[in-house]
């Protein structure tokens, strides 16, 4: 009867690495599925940054035109 058993519990586990393993693969699909939305919504947040920065260089160079003409203008008094 302990062969039995042996055998017996053998197959009850091995039915249960069977389920297991169907459970692993689909949360292994579920990963990959959302890993590739993940993916996507980078590159769109990527583009937009991209975008944004194409957009605010001209004001960016402005605002740097200005802060050297500021500070060489502090520079003047400071040297006084």
């Amino acid at each position: 009867m302990k062969l039995f058993d042996n055998i017996k519990s053998l197959v009850t586990d091995m039915k249960e690495i069977s389920l297991l393993l169907k459970e692993l693969q689909s949360q292994q699909r579920e990963l990959t599925e959302q890993m590739d939305k993940l993916q996507r919504i980078s590159e769109d947040i990527q583009l937009d940054i991209e975008k944004m920065n194409f957009k605010n260089k001209p004001h960016l160079a402005r605002i740097d035109e200005a802060t050297e003409h500021i500070n060489a203008e502090l520079a003047k008094f400071k040297a006084r």
